[in-house]
């Protein structure tokens, strides 16, 4: 399995239905998980990555479940601020996931390269950046277990194109255990 679609599987598991989101060059391999896996699991287009932010804020308010969603790296996970720091102001559990540059490409001067750590670390309860297709299924564990437990609030993943790329070795049994 690839990273992305270990990413997916455990949403499944989680019994999400909805992300809402952009697409962009750094997200494919997601997109590509997120298609295999319909009609499980769906993707809303937002028309820019604010609205998508507001989108799952108010999906975890209507729905009182997580809401989830998603960006590029870039202008798009700048444009993701506002819905996500009100959702994380307001005790709302939204999980954001951002697709990243690629490793190699860190320190060259990409016109999308922006740490997205740092950026959401101000706005989110957690926010956390994913090198390792491994650590996937214990990581988006951590991320729902710290958006929904104690005050809820907004969590920020992000995910380098050779994560969402690169094959996943751990079994179905890592993928799938403590959900």
């Amino acid at each position: 399995m690839k990273g992305a679609e270990v990413l997916v599987q455990m949403l499944l598991e989680y019994k999400v239905e909805v992300i809402f989101g952009v697409p962009g060059d750094t997200s494919l391999a997601l997109y590509e998980a997120i298609y295999d896996a319909a009609p499980k699991i769906r993707h809303v287009m937002a028309r820019d990555e604010r609205s998508a932010g507001f989108m799952a804020d108010a999906y975890a308010r209507l729905s009182n479940k997580p809401g989830i969603c998603e960006c590029p790296s870039g202008a798009g996970a700048l444009y993701s601020i506002p819905g996500v720091a009100e959702a994380n102001s307001s005790s709302i559990p939204v999980i954001l996931f951002t697709s990243d540059i690629s490793l190699a490409d860190e320190g060259r001067g990409a016109i999308t390269a922006l740490d997205h750590v740092k950026l959401f670390e101000p706005v989110t309860k957690w926010s956390g950046f994913l090198k390792q297709v491994e650590k996937i299924p214990e990581t988006v564990r951590r991320a729902f277990r710290v958006a929904t437990t104690g005050k809820p609030g907004a969590v920020h993943l992000a995910f380098p194109q050779e994560t969402l790329a690169g094959e996943f070795h751990g079994g179905s049994h890592a993928v799938f255990s403590e959900t």
